[in-house]
């Protein structure tokens, strides 16, 4: 026996090895998805056991392999999550009427023990990650399948083995069912040794076997109804009457009781000690919901007057036990998802805390009982309205290629044709794809059925229509769509999107994959063969970076008629580019470098935050910076996996390729040596100690960010350091990893509690209690403050990753929201008791990674005395938690930390890093591009002082307004075409002085610059070689290797005799700095332009006609700033905005 510390999945699986399964099988599915990730880390261990593991094609596949495996007189075990219940059902049903497999005798009681079959479930009552919100206990009762709902995580993995007891001593197939909380979250457990199972393989006597229960047709089905009924089910009762797992604690001889099951029982015994109710009513827990134990729970109903059923989704414990007492004679008032004639627990979601708490209270001010103590807390309200983090596809996916392409499709066909193209969908990563910036999903089917779907509306549509489909769930129940389709004569094109994984649920192995999840080689099948093997001849495999390709192939396969397929192979993004971070990391780690590494960047100058690459991939990669010109769009670079496909949009020519040779992350920084020991940071003084909270004072923690940023890492160190807490047998820990629909680039939020061992504590913290939040980001962070407590501390990075919500906000109704506006407000609300550092910056500029951050957020929460832990523990947690290869950096990370926290952000990174620094000042740089813009007999020094000239008056007509910003206005009317619109510039620059409020200058004055110059072919060749670009350069990539050199991603244009022309190019830096030069240009080529110079003139028209009347406000100004971008785009944009405005 020992102590670990394991989530739901790990439960589930211990629990599995504690039981001796021969077989594990199932299908991956949230809440259950890193099931089988665990099979496969222990597939070595499961083999040398004599254990088989399957991925089953799908839960039908699996639910048949468990009669199969009953039949050869082995134990197996099949986990699913909700929705595949569904699809199991059928062979579940025959599965468990029949009764194969030959049986034993218990040498002990001379009881028949047949082979056993259990069927864990996850539900998911939130519907944080499935397409329906399904209460699996109706199915599991329309099976005749008994479950048993575990109500902590030690109950999980002890109820395994009581679970394949149950099935073994009835032949029932046996159920047992868990929530999210549940199967995400977990805690301290005791643990056993792994049962020895036998590996024999048998030889079976078909002669011997009874066929009429074995084989489900009638008259046998008929026969197998009876005994389910009258002899096997039966059993069960009796069993779990020996068995007497249901518990009954409080005030048993109240006349009020409580009763409930599963992890929300938790929640209630919270409620109920916490709000001192314990001790004044009776708690009943039900083991098993179907069916009822008689024997324990008919005495305890026949004290009651009154009962009180918790219990989340609709009220199938209620109307058992309604059914129960009816049947038993008893009178009850009963109160579950009603009280009296108002609405009780609440039939859908799931229940928190807080709704509980809320309704008992309710409950009992009915029943005139006023005993509860007030358990609500006050929390904080910053009071404004945070952007969403919206779930989207992770950097370097796939599936952003395609959903790219449908989207420029869909627009083609719109505008050239009149036609409206519909995506039909079914249920995988590409579920996202009904999102912005996309919305490339019309419907929504079960999965492998989008393409039935389809069917349903187009033989009755005449829209060309396409249906996504992945690669597991082709081979799940999706190629018997394209068999249908062609059956029926459908017209439609199936996108199969192949990335080599069962990607949503943690990248499990397909049929495809070449490899099973025992690690053995199997022949990789093809979906290609499969669906010309039914009759497709229109199939074919793409790369979906080639877009050119691409589009040009979907375009033609949606006007065709018939059934056609493309299969879209690339593989995931995650695998690919993580597999190729851990060669990096391994090299870099030896201190030897990378030969050449990629890195794209945004040319900001150049950008014209038009946000036609956002719209077009919706990345994470992208991000949102700030300049004289308001926002620009710009790349991340440690989100952003260098794929280049945001570069294949072509909407504008500030995408750049920067080719650093050499690569190291630190090794050529100058980075200060650190020689930093952990013994010499003095120890903090712990707020709440393991001796606290053993007398009752509940620790409580709660960690949030970006999904995919390391944030879970926080958790798992925490968990490891709660393993043994320094010997103590006298505390309880629990944690959740709250993930929601999208492991990453959505929010994550863990909850983490240690309290007294005995008591309760729900999945996650009750809103205002938390003694400690973190979060290495500031949005995420703000959005989860709820759970502060009164007197907890925040501790907060102080920025945050720029959600997509922001970056498709055009601002147009009201100003985006800032960081410094955020960090602002978190100030001003929380005082002391919120803690803002750059913990990304600080980790990327000293240890080369913005990853560590989840350490050193550590280190200060540890230095605070937030922590209940020993330094011993958390070292030993780290060691334990992190890589080898990785946990001497996320050491030094923690103890960096702490000296954050003693002597603030600055002094550490003052002390441990020397910032790269410029020769020159911003303003130095503009006189320097001005005169690198004059030809070198031309006279640079004249102009040089006209433009400080005329900047000193800017300079005192807007003293507000940042001089960096002024200047680089000026520049850049000199750049364009030498200043001779200056002077009408700064005349209407007064204007708006004068007749625009404050507010507003800045913004208005931006808008005005940009109506005095074009950003053509020459103006963009400067902006590309600038002094400024190329001192942006120096400082990103100098420090990152040898030496770096750029390629540039250009697609000039030119309207020549009326005809215009296009070409793709990567000009050289000579051809650059020739064509800055060539402004005759636009004297030969009077039509180059034309229409921006128009739309300039416009848009100036407007603005100062406004400013004239005094009549210019906020989203007035906002729409005239939004016409921007190139070409296209920014006629779209000018026909759009100024017949609005």
């Amino acid at each position: 026996m020992s102590i670990e510390i394991l989530n739901g999945n790990e439960l589930i699986v211990q629990g599995g090895l504690e039981a001796g399964f021969n077989l594990y099988t199932g299908y991956p599915g949230s809440p259950l998805a890193d099931y089988f990730n665990i099979l496969y880390k222990r597939k070595d261990e499961f083999h040398n056991r004599g254990i088989r593991v399957s991925i089953a094609n799908s839960e039908a596949n699996a639910a048949a392999m468990a009669s199969g495996c009953k039949q050869a007189g082995k134990d197996c075990l099949v986990a699913m999550k909700s929705m595949g219940l569904h699809v199991a059902s059928d062979a579940l049903s025959v599965g468990n009427f029949a009764n194969p497999g030959a049986t034993t005798i218990d040498p002990k009681t001379g009881e028949e023990i047949y082979p056993g079959v259990v069927i864990v479930v996850g539900d998911d009552p939130w519907s944080m990650s499935t397409s329906t919100p399904a209460d699996s206990r109706y199915l599991y009762k329309h099976l005749h399948i008994p479950f048993l709902e575990p109500s902590t995580p030690q109950e999980l993995k002890d109820w395994m083995k009581i679970a394949l007891e149950i099935s073994k001593r009835t032949s029932v197939y046996q159920g047992l069912l868990l929530t999210t909380y549940m199967a995400e979250g977990g805690g301290r457990v005791e643990v056993s040794e792994p049962k020895e199972v036998d590996k024999d393989i048998v030889t079976l006597d078909p002669s011997t076997f009874d066929l009429s229960k074995n084989v489900m047709v009638p008259p046998n089905s008929l026969l197998a109804d009876v005994s389910m009924i009258k002899e096997r089910f039966p059993k069960v009762e009796k069993v779990l009457a020996e068995l007497s797992l249901d518990q009954i604690i409080g005030k048993k001889e109240s006349k009020v009781g409580f009763i409930s099951t599963g992890v929300i029982y938790e929640t209630l015994k919270q409620v109920l000690e916490e709000g001192s109710l314990i001790d004044h009513f009776s708690l009943y827990k039900v083991a098993c919901s179907y069916p009822l134990n008689t024997a324990q729970l008919l005495p305890y109903l026949k004290e009651l007057d009154k009962l009180v059923i918790v219990e989340e989704k609709r009220g199938f414990l209620e109307n058992e036990i309604k059914s129960f007492c009816v049947e038993h004679g008893i009178k009850l008032e009963i109160f579950g998802k009603k009280f009296k004639e108002s609405e009780g627990f609440p039939a859908h979601g799931g229940l928190s805390f807080e709704i509980v708490r809320d309704k008992t209270k309710e409950l009992l001010s009915m029943l005139e009982l006023n005993l509860c103590s007030d358990l609500k807390l006050s929390g904080v309200d910053l009071g404004i309205s945070l952007p969403r983090r919206l779930p989207t596809f992770c950097p370097g996916c796939p599936h952003r290629e395609t959903l790219s392409l449908l989207k420029d499709l869909r627009s083609v066909l719109k505008d050239q044709e009149g036609l409206n193209l519909l995506s039909h969908g079914d249920v995988g990563c590409y579920s996202l794809s009904f999102l912005p910036p996309f919305k490339e999903m019309h419907n929504l089917s079960a999965m492998g059925q989008g393409g039935a779907l389809g069917a349903g509306v187009d033989i009755f549509a005449d829209n060309p229509s396409v249906v996504l489909m992945g690669d597991s769930t082709f081979f799940h129940s999706g190629l018997t769509d394209i068999s249908n389709s062609l059956q029926i004569g459908h017209d439609i094109t199936y996108i199969l999107l192949d990335n080599d994984n069962t990607a949503m649920t943690g990248h499990q192995m397909t049929p495809a994959s070449g490899i099973s999840v025992e690690g053995v080689k199997r022949p990789r099948q093809s979906m290609l063969s499969v669906v010309r093997g039914l009759g497709v001849s229109d199939a074919i495999e793409v790369n979906p970076s080639d877009r050119y390709f691409y589009k040009n192939l979907l375009l033609d396969y949606v006007h065709k008629k018939g059934v056609k397929v493309i299969v879209s192979n690339k593989e995931c993004g995650l695998t690919y580019h993580g597999r190729m971070k851990s060669i990096e990391r391994k090299s870099t780690a030896k201190g030897e470098t990378v030969e050449k590494k990629s890195f794209y960047q945004i040319n900001t100058s150049v950008c014209e935050d038009c946000r036609a690459c956002v719209e077009n991939t919706g990345c994470p990669g992208l991000t949102q910076i700030h300049d004289a010109y308001g926002t620009k769009v710009s790349i991340d670079p440690q989100i952003c996996v260098a794929d280049s496909y945001c570069t294949k949009i072509k909407a504008c020519p500030s995408f750049e390729l920067v080719e650093v040779l050499d690569y190291h992350p630190t090794k050529y920084k100058n980075s200060t040596s650190i020689n930093l020991s952990a013994e010499d940071i003095e120890l903090p003084k712990v707020t709440k100690s393991f001796e606290d909270i053993a007398s009752g004072a509940d620790w409580r923690m709660v960690v949030t960010g970006v999904g995919g940023s390391g944030v879970t890492t926080i958790s798992r160190v925490l968990s490891h350091a709660a393993k043994t807490m320094n010997g103590r047998d006298d505390l309880d820990f629990k944690f959740m990893d709250q993930k929601g629909l999208a492991q990453r680039n959505g929010n994550v939020t863990g909850h983490l509690s240690i309290y007294k061992k005995g008591l309760s504590k729900g999945a996650v913290t009750p809103l205002h209690s938390a003694d400690l939040l973190v979060s290495p980001d500031l949005l995420d962070a703000s959005g989860q403050l709820h759970f502060l407590g009164s007197e907890g501390l925040a501790l907060i990075d102080k920025k945050f990753q720029i959600p997509l919500s922001i970056l498709l906000d055009n601002g147009e109704i009201s100003a985006t929201l800032t960081e410094e506006q955020l960090r602002s407000k978190l100030r001003e609300q929380l005082a002391d008791r919120v803690y803002l550092a750059s913990m990304k910056e600080l980790c990327n500029d000293i240890l080369g990674k913005s990853v560590y951050a989840s350490a050193m957020i550590l280190g200060i929460a540890f230095q605070s005395g937030r922590l209940p832990f020993t330094l011993e523990n958390m070292q030993e947690a780290f060691k334990s938690a992190i890589k080898k290869g990785e946990y001497e950096t996320n050491w030094l990370a923690f103890n960096l930390g702490r000296k954050v926290f003693l002597n603030g952000d600055q002094s550490v990174r003052d002390q441990y890093f020397k910032k790269t620094t410029s020769k020159y000042n911003q303003f130095a740089l503009y006189e320097m591009s001005i005169k690198e813009s004059f030809l070198p007999w031309q006279n640079k020094d004249t102009f040089i002082e006209i433009f400080n000239n005329n900047f000193k008056r800017l300079v005192k007509i807007f003293p507000q307004i940042k001089e960096s910003y002024l200047a680089n206005y000026l520049h850049d009317l000199y750049i364009f075409n030498r200043g001779h619109e200056v002077a009408q510039f700064l005349q209407d620059a007064l204007l708006i002085k004068e007749n625009v409020s404050e507010d507003l200058h800045e913004m208005a004055l931006r808008t005005l610059a940009r109506t005095y110059w074009v950003k053509d072919e020459v103006y963009v060749a400067h902006l590309m070689m600038s002094p400024m670009q190329r001192e942006i350069d120096r400082k990103s990539y100098s420090t990152l290797g040898r030496k770096f050199k750029k390629v540039f991603i250009n697609r000039p244009g030119f309207d020549v005799l009326g005809k215009k022309i296009e070409f793709d190019i990567s000009p050289k830096p000579w051809m650059l700095k020739t064509m800055r030069h060539l402004r005759i240009l636009r004297l030969l080529l009077p039509a180059w332009h034309k229409r921006e110079r128009e739309i300039n003139l416009d848009i100036r028209k407007s603005l100062m006609n406004k400013v004239k009347a005094d009549e210019l406000n906020y989203t007035y100004l906002k729409k005239l700033e939004n016409i921007k971008g190139y070409r296209e785009i920014r006629y779209k944009k000018a026909s759009e905005k100024l017949e609005t405005v």
